[in-house]
């Protein structure tokens, strides 16, 4: 069996939010960790049982095997739904799945929490900034006495200067946005819900 069938990618697409990503990251390096306590477990647990200690044994066993299903969960319910756009099922999913990553040795848990908390910025209000326009303002006329004219330059005008080549324009990919006229939310426009009421768009 390859690892890729139940681990999650360790990069998502290009466009997700600042905050997605990080949290994202956070939710896979957590679940390296579940795959790692879930093995150790799991040889704990055999161990323990083999030496006669059942009663220490087959707690490591659940721990193993609550590692796995999470493993399993997070790249069904969690890493697709993020992938996809979907914020709102993937943070509520991923909170029943951290409390269950505390009972795989309490580390995958831990580090699953920060990526939950920090998913949590996607959903908070969101100020579009725009861009000043250019515009004139009607200065007043000066009060002061004119200006006396400027003699003639002597010598003549020097030879205007090539202007210097524009800078080459940084080709990034951008993604058109729409924006939630329920909830103020910006999201990618090939999404057909908001991200964090589901309101469709418009």
């Amino acid at each position: 069996m390859d690892l890729n069938d139940f681990l999650a990618s360790e990069n998502g697409p290009p466009w997700l939010p600042a905050s997605v990503a990080e949290a994202r990251k956070l939710v896979y390096i957590g679940q390296l960790f579940a795959l790692i306590f879930a093995l150790i477990a799991l040889l704990v647990g055999v161990i323990s049982i083999i030496t006669g200690n059942i009663g220490g044994g087959i707690p490591s066993l659940v721990s193993a095997g609550l590692g796995i299903v999470l493993l399993f969960m997070l790249k069904s319910q969690v890493f697709a739904n993020l992938d996809q756009g979907r914020f709102k099922q993937a943070s509520d999913s991923l909170l029943i799945w951290t409390i269950v990553g505390f009972f795989v040795y309490v580390v995958p848990g831990l580090i699953m929490l920060f990526g939950f908390l920090k998913l949590q910025d996607i959903f908070q209000p969101q100020y579009q900034q725009y861009q000043a326009q250019q515009y004139q303002v009607a200065q007043e006329p000066p009060q002061q006495a004119p200006p006396a004219p400027q003699p003639a330059p002597a010598q003549p005008a020097p030879a205007p200067e090539q202007p210097a080549p524009a800078p080459a324009e940084h080709k990034e990919k951008k993604v058109e946005m729409a924006k939630c006229r329920k909830c103020g939310v910006n999201f990618p426009a090939f999404m057909h819900n908001c991200p964090n009421c589901n309101e469709p768009r418009h």
